[in-house]
């Protein structure tokens, strides 16, 4: 009798702890993280719906503090599927409240910065992504992310070129790339190897490239880089290929290879609206350019 009464209980216990609040937002959390995996954005924006409701239902300050990464997560999502305006707001909401109490919650919000710096990107407010990079750098500086520092340097750099402030963009690509040389040269000396005797090719090298305007040696590096990371089918958060496509079709653009130049954009587009979705604004960047050198060149040949 008494094992039916210790069963029962166990059954009871069990029940509460998987239909607790935070036991809920935890599972519709990964769940949403499946579905982005998948590429399947309605399905994941749903479970963050659903994790952000039942957050609701916690006390303060851990239901603000949930919400808050909810809300992160979600505006990211967002900004794949092109509600820019949507994604902005929770943007807004998340990063009033967010805060930073462990590794996972600081990977979170500094990826957020770097989200956030994005979608401000797409819609041409480079200062305002110049703003969000610098937020992210300054958090992954502080807690010794040095991979993450990297690619922070990499975005920030873009945002500057994009200004005009190329000096500045020089001055961050550097330190991005001091900094790559400084990891590869620890991880050969953790594998008991001579960092002499294996040369780093920087992977902002080409950014320095192009940062100068020296856009054939920058091609060169670009094609390598796009052939590199096409073939891959998985490939780490950080590599945004049709970004580097973009690069490499206008590095081709600026040294007189059209044809090459509109086949990248064409690539790019194709890859912008796989991997984020169609119609997004980073895809109809890719086919407005591809369009505007396709009718140049025709204007050229007549």
């Amino acid at each position: 009798m008494l094992w039916i009464v210790a069963a029962v209980a166990v059954v009871i216990l069990l029940f509460v702890f998987i239909n607790s609040p935070r036991r809920l937002v935890v599972a519709l959390s990964r769940a949403a993280l499946h579905c982005r995996a998948r590429k399947d954005w309605t399905a994941a924006a749903n479970f963050y719906r659903q994790g952000y409701d039942t957050a609701g239902k916690l006390k303060e300050p851990l239901k603000s503090r949930i919400q808050a990464q909810i809300e992160i997560s979600w505006a990211s999502l967002l900004h794949r599927q092109g509600k820019m305006r949507e994604a902005e707001d929770l943007f807004r909401q998340g990063f009033s409240k967010a805060t930073v109490e462990s590794r996972q919650e600081h990977i979170l919000v500094h990826q957020g910065y770097l989200c956030w710096g994005g979608l401000c990107t797409d819609e041409g407010r480079y200062h305002d992504a110049e703003v969000h990079y610098r937020q992210a750098l300054e958090g992954d500086e502080k807690c010794g992310n040095l991979a993450g520092t990297i690619f922070d340097m990499q975005r920030l750099a873009d945002s500057l070129i994009r200004q005009e402030r190329r000096d500045e963009a020089e001055e961050v690509i550097h330190r991005a790339i001091a900094l790559e040389t400084r990891v590869v040269h620890e991880q050969l000396v953790r594998q008991g190897k001579n960092p002499a005797e294996h040369p780093v090719i920087s992977m902002s090298l080409p950014d320095l490239h192009f940062c100068r305007e020296q856009y054939e040696d920058a091609r060169r590096l670009y094609q390598e880089k796009v052939a590199f990371w096409e073939r891959q089918v998985t490939r780490p958060d950080n590599i945004d290929v049709g970004h580097l496509q973009m690069r490499l079709a206008l590095a081709e653009a600026r040294t007189g290879h059209r044809a090459e130049a509109v086949e990248m954009y064409t690539r790019a587009e194709s890859t912008f609206q796989r991997e984020w979705c169609e119609g997004h604004p980073k895809a109809v960047a890719a086919g407005r350019a591809m369009a505007a050198l396709a009718e140049d060149a025709v204007e050229v040949r007549g």
